[in-house]
């Protein structure tokens, strides 16, 4: 039985981390709708997100980019594959800087 750093380290890759990194969010951002708001529509909601005032854009950035997060702890910390993390930072934070782009204009 090989162990579990060996599997692992197939998938230590930038773009292992940077389509990590690029999922997570869409799938944080459903998981916020549904917490949040669960009566409204999809569009509804995106419609909230670039409307509203910045502390509420600002909920819904955090929520989705939560996942983000948890996974990063594992990359990094638990697992050290470094260049998954990478990657996952990257697009973290091109993400959050496109998301304050979006909702402060």
């Amino acid at each position: 039985m090989k162990s579990l750093k060996y599997q692992l380290s197939k998938y230590n890759t930038f773009w292992v981390g940077a389509v990590a990194g690029l999922l997570l969010p869409v799938l944080g951002f459903l998981l916020s709708k549904e917490v949040k708001l669960p009566a409204a529509s999809l569009a509804e909601y995106w419609s909230i997100f670039t409307n509203a005032e910045f502390q509420v854009n600002k909920d819904i950035i955090v929520f989705s980019l939560l996942p983000n997060m948890v996974l990063f702890y594992f990359l990094f910390f638990r697992w050290k594959t470094d260049h998954s993390a990478k990657g996952l930072v990257f697009v973290t934070l091109i993400i959050g800087g496109l998301s304050f782009l979006i909702t402060a204009t």
